[in-house]
């Protein structure tokens, strides 16, 4: 009895408190209608069925030509500017002797003083052979000698391949962090897209250089190249494949998918996966397989975590431009049983796909995987030879890791290097340049243009404090802005906007001076923050920040979460200036909010009385002067592509 009474008073404490809070709901339904992510996988469906489109409207090899060349070179502007390709300084630096092939260890630099770190698996026998280059997947600790990706090189080198796997960036010896996640890609991605790199760029160049290497090997004729990769590795084989026109044939396994159904199940993925502003010039991963004019193996997995239903959707895509454009059947739909994965089966179908097309003298019949399914059924098809099996055989370098060898450099310090010399070339400008150049690079846009239907829906009362409720629409996507206005009585005040990180409650505590001097206040939810910043599903690598998986999203759209936020502050600005007699408002914003703040008040400082920003995160130039020591880390919600090229966010309020 005792236990019921005290569960009724805590649960008539909480109605009290939630009827008297700022963040009580104001829109009246819940759920994933009123998410901001939600809306945008409705604009990324949009957009990656167009790119889809685009390519079926194509109608002859010459217009398919013209057509991915084209693509290929917008590709090639989205992910940035090209390192100099300088010496690669390849040395073996031990070589083991294997039945049948032998495997040397190699060191090479993709840049002065960035060292790649590979395994060469090379057959016995003399004469040239054609090449396959590796990129492995998210196996963190181990890299290239994890024991499913030595696996694959030993089945390339005994069909007679020269076979090269390579470590990624911060993964297996080329770490730059003793906590091996992820998250660390991102890291690097992000650093790189603030300036005139990506993480897609420093990926296919380490791709590209390791070409290069193979390409000169004497066993090697580079008229015979092929790619193939897993998960991580596969998303690199993909973008590769598209770049580099010497890769003959390839096969990206577990990746390949449409991106509408990939964002919908599983979230856009890390920042090496994803191109600026994609979408919106018609790249999505069917491209990444009819850019190439090469045989492709699509290579997948039922019940993988990249969407089955997925890779049909782009296979039905590929196979009608493939009909349409006069093509011939090329790519092979590569389907396996199980989760995600490289298994036997699917390394042996890739190998021998390869070999169809790069071997002389092969049969030319056509590879069909459900020739291959015996080798996940019967174990004893796989002999167990791994390339390296005894543990303290493998490694390239002192310690197993590059940090051992001369003049050795990280990715992230020399990502900091560049982006500093930037700094020192940015212009001066005018405030009214200032605007210009901040709307173009942030794609920030001013109330005319984005035009908003306001709503009243209810009032509250807050600690004597009465508000009314504010539903703010866009009428091109249907995204609502909930808000609570605080009607003021103060003369010569100006009246305050609130945009708070965590939710109106904090908001609240905010606006509270503020009130009490008699002053008119908004606060205001902006797109993925509070009532509207639930998510459908965490992005990984990030999930102290539930909205990042809706900043990569607006990144493969090509619109920054910065300039959405600061656009829905301006129109907020001007809302609240119409309500308060003309009065220009003060701009208060905390946290992560005070990036897109800096950006709204630099976009139209006529709209603003002035901006205050509290608890205010790490500069651009502040993270980048502590290089690989920094603790801080770039947020796809907190980035604006290319802007570290002509500003930092916090001189945009200095």
């Amino acid at each position: 009895m005792k236990k019921t009474v005290a569960i009724s008073i805590a649960i008539s404490l909480v109605h009290m408190v939630l009827a008297g809070s700022a963040a009580k709901p104001i829109l009246p339904w819940g759920g994933p209608h009123v998410m901001s992510a939600a809306y945008a996988n409705r604009e990324i469906d949009a957009l990656d069925v167009a790119c889809d489109e685009a390519w079926k409207k194509l109608r002859s090899r010459a217009e398919y030509d013209a057509y991915r060349t084209s693509l290929r070179a917008k590709m090639l502007s989205a992910i940035g500017t090209m390192p100099e390709r300088t010496p690669l300084n390849a040395q073996t630096v031990a070589t083991l002797a294997r039945k049948g092939y032998r495997i040397e260890k190699v060191v090479f630099e993709s840049m002065p003083g960035l060292y790649v770190t590979a395994n060469l698996f090379v057959p016995d026998g003399d004469g040239r052979r054609p090449a396959v280059v590796m990129s492995c997947g998210h196996a963190m600790q181990n890299g290239k000698d994890e024991p499913g990706y030595m696996r694959a090189c030993v089945l390339a080198a005994r069909r007679g391949f020269v076979a090269l796997m390579f470590d990624p960036h911060a993964q297996g010896e080329r770490r730059w962090n003793r906590t091996l996640r992820v998250g660390s890609h991102n890291e690097m991605a992000l650093r790189a897209n603030l300036i005139d790199w990506s993480g897609p760029l420093l990926r296919i160049w380490d791709g590209i250089r390791a070409i290069d290497y193979v390409a000169s090997r004497p066993e090697v004729d580079a008229q015979r190249i092929g790619y193939m990769g897993q998960s991580g590795g596969g998303t690199m084989t993909a973008l590769i494949m598209a770049v580099d026109e010497r890769v003959k044939a390839a096969a990206p396994s577990c990746y390949l998918t449409s991106l509408r159904r990939l964002c919908d199940v599983l979230g856009p993925q890390d920042g090496e996966q994803s191109i600026y502003g994609q979408l919106s010039f018609g790249l999505n991963h069917t491209g990444y397989v009819l850019i190439p004019d090469i045989p492709v193996a699509v290579t997948c997995k039922f019940a993988d975590m990249f969407p089955y239903s997925g890779v049909m959707t782009l296979m039905n895509a590929v196979r009608s431009v493939e009909k349409s454009a006069g093509l011939g059947e090329r790519t092979l739909l590569n389907h396996f049983s199980g989760p995600h994965g490289w298994t036997e089966a699917s390394r042996v179908a890739s190998v021998e796909f390869l070999a169809k097309h790069l071997i002389s003298g092969h049969s030319g019949d056509v590879v069909r995987p459900e020739k291959f399914w015996r080798f996940d059924l019967d174990p004893t098809l796989d002999d167990g030879d791994i390339g390296i099996q005894d543990e303290s055989e493998r490694g390239c370098c002192e310690g197993r890791t590059t940090e051992s060898l001369p003049g050795s450099r990280s990715i992230i310090d020399i990502i900091a290097a560049r982006a500093l010399g930037f700094r020192d070339r940015w212009k001066a400008r005018s405030p009214a340049e200032t605007a210009e150049m901040v709307r173009r690079v942030a794609k920030i846009k001013m109330p005319s243009e984005s035009p908003r239907f306001v709503m009243t829906a209810g009032t509250n009362t807050i600690e004597d404090f009465a508000a009314q409720n504010i539903v703010v629409q866009c009428p091109k996507t249907g995204h609502m802005l909930p808000a609570l206005f605080f009607a003021g009585n103060a003369h010569g005040k100006a009246p305050v906007l609130v945009c708070a990180w965590k939710d109106r409650d904090r908001g609240f505590e905010i606006a509270r001076p503020y009130l009490k001097e008699g002053r008119s206040v908004l606060v205001s939810d902006v797109t993925g923050v509070g009532e509207i910043g639930q998510q459908l599903r965490l992005f990984y690598g990030a999930k102290d920040r539930p909205d990042e998986g809706l900043g990569a999203m607006c990144f493969l759209m090509g619109e920054p979460l910065v300039g959405r936020r600061a656009t829905d502050m301006l129109v907020f600005a001007d809302m609240l200036s119409s309500r308060c007699g003309g009065e220009k408002p003060l701009l208060v914003a905390d946290g992560a909010l005070a990036i897109p703040a800096a950006h709204a008040y630099a976009a139209d400082r006529s709209a603003w009385a002035g901006v205050e920003l509290l608890e205010r995160p790490a500069t651009w130039t502040e993270i980048y002067r502590a290089g690989s020591a920094d603790t801080n880390v770039c947020r796809y919600a907190d980035i604006v592509p290319r802007a570290f090229l002509e500003y930092d966010w916090i001189d945009l309020v200095e």
